[in-house]
């Protein structure tokens, strides 16, 4: 397979893993798409080792926003690295981060970059906006707002 093909190949597995995991939300099916060895890099929410451990995390935040929803703005790829650059919607319904269901709606921006080896995603660095999510849902003010 040529590199281009390859680097094809691996922006379909991840806009793949974005369709069916998130937007049609079913995070468990994260490990059809996830090497078992998995590790989700998720800045100030930490690291999560492992594919079942990533199915939990994914469920645990994919399940209050029952209507999560991902457009995809820019794609970038080389070699083994997919990076999707993302508007995120949705209407918290459930306990989120601590944060007690609000019913309100939240738009955030998102950077996903996944490194994909034999056909399956081996590493994830996930750059969601988590103040920016906070302040929409109620639970942090920053001093420059007011």
């Amino acid at each position: 397979m040529s590199e281009q093909t390859q680097v094809e190949a691996n922006k379909k597995i991840a806009r793949d893993y974005i369709q069916r995991v998130f937007n049609q939300h079913q995070p468990d099916l994260a490990s059809n798409f996830v090497t078992p060895d998995v590790v989700w890099h998720g800045g100030i929410l930490g690291d999560v080792a492992g594919a079942e451990n990533v199915t939990g995390m994914l469920r645990s935040f994919i399940g209050p926003l029952a209507d999560l929803h991902a457009v995809e703005q820019d794609v970038i790829a080389e070699g083994d690295l997919v990076m999707l650059r993302l508007v995120i919607t949705a209407t918290q319904r459930g306990d989120l981060l601590g944060v007690p269901a609000s019913g309100r709606q939240i738009r955030w921006n998102a950077v996903d970059i996944y490194r994909i080896a034999d056909g399956r995603i081996s590493e994830e660095w996930a750059a969601d906006d988590a103040a920016d999510i906070m302040y929409q849902l109620g639970a942090f003010n920053p001093p420059w707002l007011g």
